[in-house]
């Protein structure tokens, strides 16, 4: 609701969203905490409801990335990942939530850069794996499996055709006219636009696009902006009004209170009191190329927070390392330092990363908790859901889901005994292993 009230407030008109991506893999640096889970109900039912209150605000949804997400490890932005669920499981899984929403009447779905062998095998046993085609450049995944056996006759739109998984399919003056040819409507994003446009006159003319084919792209797209208004210019409120309003940040705590999840729970450490511990040492873990900490809109940080509930807090400075603690420091010269530690993640999903792991200092990893047997110690994670798989001894972790100033409240609260946890993880956080769960 907040989002189709605030893009309908600076004048757009169509949303990529929502992802109806399954996160399989928890190794996936891309659907993790942007799609709804691993559960495909649970996906549908709030596709569902992001679908309709976007509706409601005059955006057109569009559901992706077709054929679905999630399940290689890898980053279809940097290469052509590849979904390699059975025809069965496929159908059963990626193949229901999409012909739900097909059968629902979605106007718009977006193709990802993302091979479906087993699929591609059946349609077409002739064709050789080496010619194997992302399904943004596949006529049998586009045309065969999404436009007739599903059924769909909206507008499809490319990922970005600027992704690299994109572009070491073939030789990008035959991928863009081709994309159109084997049935997607409408390109995503360019690289030289003249030269892309080049590409396309010129796929016409050698006949890697037929006029056939692109008068019908053309016309699903005049046709889906007359479906939805968008030559009425129906005027828009005033953005200011509404674009991070009070309503809506009262929406977006009251979220983090039913989100945040304890996931685990070391008995004795929460809630924190500033009796029982006078000193809090945080490790603030993130990219270290990403300009610091605090993500952009981000006006909050826990380690203030804190402070201004009466701890005594302080940072743990990666980059001016005290190098007799680093070499030399045992557990009485911690102890000295603080009496609990807390580990705040910012590994937020992102595009062009091959993981989401947790990274420590190459020296003597020493932002690692060597100590936790020790010193009292909390992870915190503000996105990744998934870094139990890293740090399977530290007995008290939490998961935000999110980074901004709401849910970082909303956790202090929790942490201080003021909000009850309530959250329940919609993925297995514990990444199919026995030692995460002790």
């Amino acid at each position: 609701m907040i989002a189709g009230k605030e893009a309908h407030a600076v004048g757009c008109n169509w949303s990529f969203a929502p992802i109806v991506d399954i996160d399989y893999n928890f190794l996936n640096p891309i659907t993790n905490i942007r799609t709804y889970g691993s559960n495909q109900e649970t996906i549908i039912k709030f596709a569902d409801c992001q679908i309709e209150a976007l509706k409601e605000n005059h955006i057109l949804p569009c559901i992706k990335h077709f054929p679905g997400d999630g399940v290689d490890m890898r980053d279809q932005h940097l290469l052509s990942s590849v979904n390699d669920l059975t025809v069965d499981k496929w159908n059963n899984s990626y193949g229901k939530i999409y012909q739900h929403f097909i059968n629902n009447g979605i106007g718009s779905i977006m193709v990802g850069h993302i091979l479906l062998p087993h699929h591609i095998k059946e349609i077409n046993p002739e064709c050789n794996e080496e010619d194997y085609m992302p399904a943004s450049l596949s006529k049998e995944i586009l045309t065969v499996l999404l436009r007739n056996k599903l059924g769909f006759n909206g507008l499809v739109v490319t990922d970005a055709t600027a992704m690299i998984g994109f572009n070491v399919a073939m030789s990008r003056s035959k991928a863009l006219p081709l994309c159109i040819e084997r049935g997607c409507d409408m390109i995503l994003f360019n690289k030289n636009i003249d030269e892309d446009y080049m590409f396309i006159k010129n796929g016409l003319k050698e006949g890697f696009l037929s006029q056939k084919r692109l008068d019908e792209a053309v016309l699903r797209i005049i046709g889906t902006k007359m479906a939805n208004g968008l030559f009425d210019h129906s005027e828009v409120e005033e953005s200011e009004k509404i674009v991070g309003c009070i309503e809506h940040q009262s929406l977006a705590k009251e979220c983090a209170k039913q989100a945040i999840t304890l996931v685990k729970e070391q008995k004795g450490v929460l809630p924190l009191t500033s009796d029982k511990y006078k000193k809090i040492r945080i490790y603030n873990l993130t990219d270290q190329d990403n300009g610091g900490f605090k993500e952009e809109g981000t006006q909050l940080s826990l380690t203030n927070l804190l402070q201004k509930e009466g701890f005594n807090v302080y940072e743990f400075d990666t980059k001016r390392l005290d190098f007799q603690e680093v070499f030399e420091g045992g557990i009485k010269d911690i102890k000295e330092k603080c009496d609990l530690v807390i580990y705040v993640a910012n590994y937020d999903t992102a595009s062009n990363q091959t993981t989401r792991r947790v990274e420590w200092i190459k020296l003597m990893a020493a932002n690692a908790p060597w100590f936790m047997q020790d010193v009292p110690t909390i992870f915190v994670s503000l996105a990744n859901p998934y870094h139990l798989f890293d740090v399977p001894m530290i007995k008290t972790y939490i998961n935000c889901y999110t980074n901004n100033d709401q849910t970082l409240q909303v956790l202090v609260d929790k942490l201080l005994g003021k909000e009850k946890f309530v959250g329940k993880s919609p993925v297995d956080v514990y990444c199919g292993r026995w030692d995460t769960k002790r």
